[in-house]
C-alpha cells in the first residue's frame, strides 16, 4: 500500500514537471522567435550590439516579464511600484497556447479594458456581471492576487506597458479557475496608470 502511495506520488511529480518543463521551454521560444519584437533574455544584454535591446526579465524559470516601454523618455522619473504601493492597472488576462496570445479573443479569460469587452460582447458574451471598465487596483503585497504578477508588477513604473507570462505553478497552481484549464501557462497584458 505504501510503495502504491510512493508511486503514485512520483508519477504526479514526473507529471508536474513535465509539464513545467514544456511551459518554460514554450514561453522562452515564444519571447525570443515570434514575439514582436523580438527579444533577447536579460542575461544576454551584455552580447547585444544593439543600443536599446529589447529584453525580457525572468525570475527562476516561472515568471517572464517583458516592458514595451522601458526606454521611453522621463520614465526614470515616473513613480516606481514598490510593496506596499497602491496601483491602478488596466489589464488583459490571457490562457498560453505557444503563440502571441492576443490574437484570439478565444484565449481571453479576463479584462477591464473597454475594447476587449466589447469584443466579448460582440461575440454574443453577456458580460455585465462579472466585467468591469474601472481601473483594477493592487496595494503591492496586501491585495491576494497571483504570485507572478504580484513579483512582475514589482520595479515597474507608472505609465509602463508591461506583458507577464508565467506557468502553471506561479499562476494558478492545480486550482481550477473560471474559464483557464488546470495547469495552463497564462500571460497578462498590463497598463500601470497610477502608481500612489
Amino acid at each position: 500500500m505504501v510503495v502504491m502511495m510512493v508511486a503514485t506520488m512520483l508519477s504526479c511529480s514526473n507529471e508536474n514537471d513535465t509539464v513545467l518543463t514544456s511551459q518554460q521551454t514554450s514561453i522562452s521560444n515564444y519571447l525570443q522567435k515570434s514575439h514582436q519584437p523580438k527579444l533577447i533574455s536579460e542575461d544576454m544584454l551584455s552580447e547585444s550590439l544593439e543600443e536599446q535591446p529589447q529584453y525580457y526579465e525572468q525570475w527562476g524559470l516561472d515568471i517572464y516579464r517583458y516592458i514595451a516601454t522601458r526606454y521611453d523618455e522621463g520614465r526614470d522619473l515616473k513613480a516606481e511600484v514598490t510593496m506596499g504601493k497602491t496601483i491602478e492597472i488596466k489589464y488583459s488576462a490571457y490562457i498560453f497556447t505557444n503563440s502571441d496570445p492576443t490574437k484570439s479573443i478565444s484565449n481571453l479569460y479576463a479584462t477591464n479594458d473597454a475594447d476587449k469587452i466589447a469584443l466579448l460582447e460582440a461575440q454574443g458574451l453577456n458580460v455585465s456581471y462579472e466585467w468591469t471598465t474601472e481601473p483594477y487596483v493592487i496595494n503591492l503585497g496586501t491585495t491576494d492576487i497571483i504570485e507572478g504578477l504580484e513579483v512582475a508588477l514589482n520595479g515597474c513604473r507608472e505609465g509602463d506597458k508591461v506583458e507577464i507570462y508565467m506557468t502553471y505553478e506561479t499562476a494558478y497552481g492545480n486550482n481550477y479557475i473560471g474559464m483557464v484549464p488546470n495547469k495552463s501557462s497564462v500571460a497578462w497584458y498590463v497598463d500601470i496608470l497610477n502608481v500612489k
